[in-house]
């Protein structure tokens, strides 16, 4: 078993440590410098990638075509000439549908013996890669080979070889049955004798070396596996993952190979694989791999991860109204030491590569904003056009303190000159326009061009819930404006309906007016958007209120109160539009200065009743915008302390608070004191009425407005009551309550109450 076990842990699949959790590198970050900018291909597994077990091995990315080991295909094609890579690749790894017909040369019929072979002991282990299975059983059974048969065949064919590369292939045949047998000693003696220092160290080379490691590693000789690991991810090209795994698991005994470095390549392989492990130091071991040999590309890999790191620093996305800036620059940041370093790379003249390093300057100094000296560097960059350009557009628009008509024919050809690729994770397309996105919308804000700060990220229809009349007055003068550019006309496109765009805008002012309390002003803006007063539907119940606390209920289950189908408010439809609302509006406060008193009465009753409904914890709480009325959170923010008012987009807006207003969308402003109001007006219905039970009632639901204050405001008047050691509610001390508890006890709703809340159960046993 533990054998087992042990072969699990050098052989599982790197699959398993990927972090999962369907995030993707560039989800939270503006990633601008391609990593794959560094010269070493091979090398791009080790590039930064927080969620995946390698860079580009994203789990959701789409389907690709195979691909095959590139370091073995191309030694192939050293013996294999005129092979087309295709045919190699056909003839390796899928032998049951190539044909060998017409394939006669001698090094071709040698070259199919060894591929049978080959074919013959993937097929006798194929029992290996069943361990990676989530069945248990499975894992355990394991095929009996007969390995001598195989060791016979493979010296027989290995006596009669004379090319050098496929006896080393013999050499890794060999070595891997030993391995899967479990003869690990006699795989590392025949190493020694045969292949150690005897033959090209090439990519089968480096082959046999990982199965070499494995002998190692289940001798427990970590140390030793390490070190030999090390090796395979400097020097491979196909086993650089499989080894870099396998390196991490020798780490868990506290062995790195360190007892046997000896010499510059050793300390520059062990360098980099302990820096590819973490991210401490970066700076440091960067600058050690300089020491060592400053033309290693590896240095380039190691650089690149530590920008890429910086990246995910300065450049966040989704900003909005927070308080970060594009740059996001701190004290104390690497990007400073990377410029040093950067800068040191193009001084050396050992170093070859010197556009990437002249590049990555000017995207420093980019990120210390100092545009003009990035712009200088990035003009010397000779290569990397699609990176240079990218820069460069950046570095432009970055460069503007405000946007003229010229600016924006600039931004208009830059967007729709990169389309959105849609490739997943990373799509520079993407985060290029989105970076652009970001700071022209700041640049809008903060020169007080509100309409088009909004328009950039959201469309007209979602500015409906901010209920800021600047940004609606705004959009109507931005809409009004005169010779428009290219990018304006684009902007006044962005919205989801077919909507009229002042029709809409009016339509948003009636509803702002609304929660203002203002009807007339809401109903002369209603008048003016004909096409969109009758969008919503609204019930004669929302001039009802309600006992039971149900906002998952139907309006019939919970609005028990029926005061609004008197005679006297007969001009209240059962269904009737948001336009017609005003109209009633008006109409209940008419009445409410009525000579005869219990009109009045009445009126002031209806509303109270519609301002308490509308209110944030009312059952109509979404309804003048069309919205439904679940859930909490959607309407009353919450604190470690209690209820309070969240910040709203209006107030945002006013104070110009934020970078931009990419996410003010998600400050819809919820709370308008409009409880307090509805307060007012119960007051009103208790002053003219001599209902001992209608003002019982009242006194109830003014219980509620101020509940509803205290969850928007919060109160340093409140009680405590202990429900159990670890569960404790804190409420209000209700004024309304006290008078219903002190004046209204002998009454039939106070008995009624009592019974059917809690809240005033909890207050009249407490006080």
């Amino acid at each position: 078993m533990k054998n087992i076990l042990t072969g699990l842990l050098v052989f599982i699949s790197s699959a398993v440590f990927a972090c999962g959790g369907g995030d993707w590198e560039g989800m939270w970050f503006y990633n601008l410098f391609a990593q794959t900018n560094i010269s070493a291909k091979e090398f791009y597994p080790f590039l930064r990638d927080d969620y995946n077990a390698f860079y580009g091995e994203n789990s959701y990315s789409e389907s690709k075509e195979p691909e095959y080991p590139e370091g073995n295909v191309k030694l192939w094609k050293e013996i294999l000439t005129g092979w087309s890579t295709e045919e190699i690749e056909m003839a390796i790894y899928k032998p049951e549908d190539f044909n060998w017909i017409n394939k006669d040369s001698e090094t071709e019929k040698r070259a199919k013996l060894y591929v049978d072979f080959a074919q013959e002991c993937s097929e006798a282990f194929s029992y290996r890669t069943r361990r990676n299975s989530w069945d248990y059983d499975e894992i355990l059974e394991e095929k009996d080979v007969n390995t001598e048969a195989l060791l016979e065949k493979a010296n027989l064919l290995l006596s009669s070889e004379t090319d050098p590369q496929l006896q080393a292939r013999y050499y890794y045949q060999i070595i891997r049955i030993m391995h899967y047998s479990k003869a690990w000693g006699e795989g590392i003696g025949f190493y020694e004798a045969k292949v150690e220092n005897k033959i090209q160290k090439n990519e089968i080379y480096y082959y046999i070396l990982d199965q070499v490691a494995g002998c190692y590693y289940s001798t427990e000789n970590y140390e030793k596996a390490a070190y030999l690991f090390t090796k395979i991810v400097s020097n491979s090209i196909d086993r650089k993952k499989s080894a870099f795994v396998s390196f991490n698991f020798c780490t868990s005994f506290e062995a790195e190979g360190r007892s046997f470095v000896n010499g510059i390549e050793d300390e520059k392989d062990l360098l980099l694989i302990t820096s590819l492990r973490n991210f401490s130091n970066e700076t440091d071991n960067i600058n050690k791999f300089i020491g060592f040999d400053a033309n290693d590309r590896r240095v380039e890999l190691l650089f690149m991860r530590a920008l890429n790191n910086v990246e995910r620093d300065v450049w966040p996305k989704n900003i909005g109204v927070g308080e970060s800036r594009l740059p996001n620059l701190e004290e104390g940041e690497d990007y400073n030491e990377l410029l040093n370093i950067a800068e040191l790379q193009l001084s050396n003249q050992k170093v070859k590569n010197t556009d990437f390093w002249r590049m990555a300057g000017s995207y420093l100094s980019f990120i210390r904003n100092d545009i003009s000296e990035a712009k200088r560097k990035l003009e010397a960059v000779k290569s990397f056009a699609d990176q240079k350009k990218i820069l460069s557009i950046v570095y432009e628009v970055f460069s503007w303190e405000n946007i003229s008509i010229e600016n924006e024919n600039f931004i208009s050809q830059v967007l729709s000159k990169y389309p959105d690729k849609g490739t997943w994770p990373v799509d520079f397309n993407s985060d290029l326009k989105s970076f652009i996105k970001a700071k022209i919308a700041n640049l809008y804000y903060a020169n007080n061009q509100i309409a088009k700060a909004f328009l950039v990220h959201n469309q007209l229809e979602s500015g409906g819930g901010i209920s800021s009349l600047e940004l609606l007055d705004a959009l109507e003068a931005f809409y009004n404006k005169p010779d428009k550019s290219a990018y304006e006309k684009e902007l006044l496109e962005n919205r989801r309906s077919n909507y009229k765009f002042i029709d809409y805008l009016n339509y948003q002012k009636g509803i702002y007016y609304l929660y203002q309390k203002n009807a007339e002003s809401a109903l002369e803006y209603f008048g003016k958007s004909t096409n969109l007063s009758g969008t919503i539907s609204l019930s004669n119940k929302i001039f009802s209120n309600n006992i039971i606390e149900c906002f998952s209920c139907d309006e019939k289950e919970v609005m028990d109160d029926e005061v609004y189908k008197a005679d006297l408010f007969s001009f209240i439809k059962p269904d009737f539009s948001i336009s017609d609302l005003a109209v009633y509006l008006i109409e209940l406060e008419k009445l409410t200065a009525n000579e005869k008193q219990w009109k009045a009465k009445l009126a002031n009753y209806l509303l109270a009743n519609y301002y308490y409904n509308i209110s944030n914890t009312g059952y109509y709480r979404g309804a003048l915008i069309g919205d439904s009325n679940c859930c909490d959170y959607n309407y009353i923010h919450y604190s470690s302390d209690h209820y309070q008012s969240s910040e709203n987009g209006a107030d945002i807006i006013a104070n110009r608070k934020g970078f931009n207003l990419s996410d003010i969308t998600s400050y819809n402003k919820t709370y308008f004191g409009l409880s307090e109001m509805s307060l007012e007006f119960y007051q009103r219905v208790i002053e003219l009425s001599t209902d001992k039970e209608l003002n019982a009632r009242c006194l109830y639901l003014m219980a509620k407005c101020e509940l509803n204050t205290y969850y928007n405001e919060g109160s340093n008047d409140t009680f405590k009551v202990n429900f159990s050691k670890y569960n404790e509610l804190e409420l209000p001390n209700y004024k309304s309550f006290k008078t219903l508890k002190e004046d209204y006890s002998d009454t039939k709703f106070h008995e009624m109450i009592i019974n059917h809340c809690s809240y005033f159960r909890l207050y009249s046993s407490t006080h």
